[in-house]
């Protein structure tokens, strides 16, 4: 599943020109492509987390570092 997601996520990234050539990064780690997408899914999509303004929480799904004051628009950009 995962490697469908990817994909066809990369396919929709070319088709619409602009490809993905690297990786996000979040701090000093790279995004996992997949794992991002999951846990915007599972707080309800991209609409509902930001209109609840639930990016800190996919950025600590994530794993990301907790004392980060530009964590939520970072992730938010890198998920859009």
């Amino acid at each position: 599943e995962e490697e469908a997601f990817l994909v066809s996520l990369y396919q929709f990234m070319r088709d619409r020109h602009t490809p993905i050539e690297r990786i996000p990064h979040l701090g000093f780690k790279q995004i996992n492509l997949w794992k991002i997408y999951k846990a915007v899914e599972k707080l309800g999509a991209y609409e509902l987390v930001t209109c609840r303004r639930l990016w800190k929480h996919v950025y600590d799904e994530l794993g990301g570092s907790p004392g980060s004051t530009s964590a939520a628009t970072c992730t938010r950009r890198h998920y859009e």
